[in-house]
């Protein structure tokens, strides 16, 4: 089987061509590189902005007077808090998304203070995910401060939850509102150099048992031990053919349980997750894994001759569902993103799946992709993240040229961004 490689045709190819002759455009281009300490500025300032888990509210609400200090004066928070403006085009073209996600994974009380060594900053989130947000700025200051008319309409979004069991919450709720959206442009992670083609579905569980407990010795074989019961299920599932094709993950990443070393626990839990970049090979796994996971309770039981009250009991909740996608190597994201590496010259270095805000889209059927914010990271979601910001102005460059591919310019080019079919 080779390996899937991005397509860009000769149209699109020549579209970028066009793009790239305009004096305007062009300038807009290099604006990204003159205005590189600019967008270093806004990102150490949203950096220092705590956004914990479900706690967002104070970047975002920076995050709308950035927007609108930058020329997007419709910029507002939606229902659940997402941070939205658009830039209006013809009214004849599509609809392009562009994204950055505003949480980061560090809880509530981390020190965000941003410290500079040479060309490298440390904080916690410096690159995941305020690079994004301050690359999607710089996108949007190339777009409104040379007055560019793009043909397509471009929505500016700063989301909630993406990381964690944010569970990709304010992605989610953007999409599920009415909405005129036709594809996306997420922007995450630094990596210039990679394009995603598709998005890594995840299914995430809390396997919970549970049983009366008691002392270890009196009760011993008479009520059920949770942990014992836990970690069967473990075990089971551990003995599982996980699917290769399409491939298919599982991990307990979190275990707890007990209370003390001579007592039969009452209560454990382990959090699971369970990947595939193929829905229904995903729902499949899922389901024969949870199948697995109650049929140890079964055993557990049978083994001690558990009953009623003493037996162990199982409890299953599901606490994250992000959703497969894929994009087909000739889509027009794909297109314009690789078109837009061989024209500034940046080499494709990955071209690969992952789960970012780009998910929801691509479960929709809608075309979508994540571009890096551009520099070098290092130890993202730990408390020594660091972001080497030599030649970051490369993220936004293609970025801002892949956004311009999609949506077209009026009196240069026509959009390569299908318009979908809204109810």
């Amino acid at each position: 089987m080779t390996d899937p490689k991005p397509v860009c045709t000769d149209k699109t190819k020549a579209v970028i061509a066009a793009l790239r002759a305009d004096p305007v455009i062009a300038k807009a281009i290099q604006q990204c590189e003159e205005q590189h300490q600019q967008r270093i500025d806004d990102q150490v300032k949203l950096t220092e902005i705590p956004a914990p888990p479900f706690h967002e509210e104070v970047r975002a609400d920076a995050l709308v007077e950035m927007f609108k200090q930058y020329g997007v004066e419709n910029a507002h928070k939606d229902t659940i808090g997402n941070v939205i403006g658009r830039v209006k085009g013809s009214g004849n073209g599509p609809v392009l998304v562009i994204g950055a996600h505003i949480d980061t994974v560090f809880k509530e009380g981390t020190d965000c203070t941003v410290r500079k060594e040479g060309n490298v900053y440390y904080a916690p989130g410096i690159s995941d995910d305020a690079g994004g947000l301050a690359g999607m700025l710089q996108v949007m200051r190339c777009v409104t401060q040379n007055n560019i008319k793009p043909v397509g309409d471009i929505v500016f979004v700063g989301t909630l939850g993406e990381e964690g069991n944010g569970d990709l919450r304010g992605c989610k709720a953007l999409f599920k509102e009415k909405n005129d959206y036709d594809g996306m442009i997420a922007i995450d992670s630094a990596n210039v150099h990679r394009i995603l083609r598709g998005a890594v579905g995840c299914k995430r569980f809390r396997i919970i048992f549970e049983s009366m407990g008691g002392h270890s010795l009196h009760k011993f074989g008479i009520v059920g031990s949770a942990i014992h019961g836990l970690a069967r299920a473990i075990t089971m599932v551990d003995n599982l053919e996980a699917p290769q094709d399409p491939k298919c993950t599982f991990n307990f990443g979190v275990i707890k349980g007990g209370t003390s070393v001579n007592a039969i626990a009452a209560r454990a839990e382990a959090e699971l997750d369970i990947r595939s970049f193929n829905q229904p090979s995903l729902e499949a796994f899922v389901e024969k894994i949870l199948a697995t996971i109650k049929q140890a309770c079964e055993d557990e039981n049978k083994r001690w001759n558990l009953e009623g009250e003493n037996a162990v009991r199982l409890i299953i909740e599901q606490i994250g569902d992000r959703p497969a996608g894929m994009n087909a190597d000739d889509a027009s994201v794909i297109q314009a993103a690789y078109g837009a590496l061989l024209s500034l010259d940046i080499s494709l270095d990955k071209y690969t799946l992952a789960a970012t805000d780009q998910n929801v889209p691509l479960y929709y059927g809608l075309p979508a992709t994540t571009l890096g914010a551009g520099g070098t990271e290092a130890n993202n979601h730990a408390l020594s993240e660091s972001w080497d910001s030599t030649d970051a102005f490369q993220g936004p460059q293609v970025a801002f040229l892949t956004a311009m591919t999609l949506v077209g310019v009026q009196g240069v080019t026509e959009p390569i961004l299908e318009k979908a079919k809204h109810e």
